[in-house]
């Protein structure tokens, strides 16, 4: 398992999911939960439906958060 820090409900298990992070103890993955926030579903139907706590739903936006902070975008002006 692959600690980390910040993160009390995320983890990264090699092997599991593809090496995705996933809630702990779960095979629930943030990319999993986004799609379920970005097809509408309130964060407290998040938790119910996937029977995580609505902590791992906020961690998981934040884990995406901080993902896309460090994406960095290469394009060519155009000529």
């Amino acid at each position: 398992m692959v600690s980390l820090p910040g993160y009390k409900w995320l983890e990264i298990v090699p092997g599991r999911r593809n090496g995705k992070p996933a809630v702990k103890g779960t095979r629930v993955t943030v990319d999993f939960i986004l799609g379920m926030l970005a097809a509408s579903w309130k964060p407290e139907e998040v938790a119910e439906e996937l029977e995580i706590p609505l902590e791992a739903v906020y961690e998981a936006l934040k884990f995406a958060s901080e993902a896309l902070k460090r994406v960095v975008v290469v394009a060519e002006a155009p000529s």
